[in-house]
């Protein structure tokens, strides 16, 4: 009865430790950095119905930067920060990263490609007027 007895106590012990782990890695939990394939400082034009004008976005490990306001990648979906974003698990079917704003839910997706013999990133958003906005940016 006793050797039933602690292996009910050390079964209960591991399960809690294992538990309360779990809940600490998931809280920890290191964050997908963005792929090299879309890292560097990218520039072109940004045109829209109603506006236009020259568009940087650098892009590193962790962080966007577009026109001069620094974003950085958050763990948390339901961070209200008005600076963070959250980047996707994996690229779409065709290809696209999607970066969405953590405040507003925004969404920004990211290509590398060529364009007339150039590397160039395509950004895909949409405007005020929610229609597509397809940039070509070029290192």
């Amino acid at each position: 009865m006793t050797l039933l007895k602690s292996g009910i106590i050390t079964t209960a012990v591991f399960s809690f430790a294992l538990f309360s782990g779990s809940t600490a890695l998931a809280k920890d939990t290191a964050l997908k950095p963005i792929p090299s394939t879309l890292r560097g400082t990218w520039k072109g034009a940004y045109t829209t119905t109603d506006a236009g004008y020259s568009f940087t976005l650098t892009v590193s490990k962790y962080h966007l930067t577009q026109n001069g306001i620094k974003f950085n990648m958050q763990s948390d979906q339901n961070s209200k920060s008005s600076t963070g974003f959250i980047m996707s698990n994996k690229p779409n079917k065709k290809g696209y990263w999607k970066f969405t704003l953590t405040v507003s839910h925004d969404k920004m997706y990211l290509k590398r490609t060529k364009k007339n013999g150039k590397t160039a990133l395509i950004r895909y958003s949409y405007d005020t007027h929610r229609k597509p906005v397809v940039q070509y940016l070029y290192k």
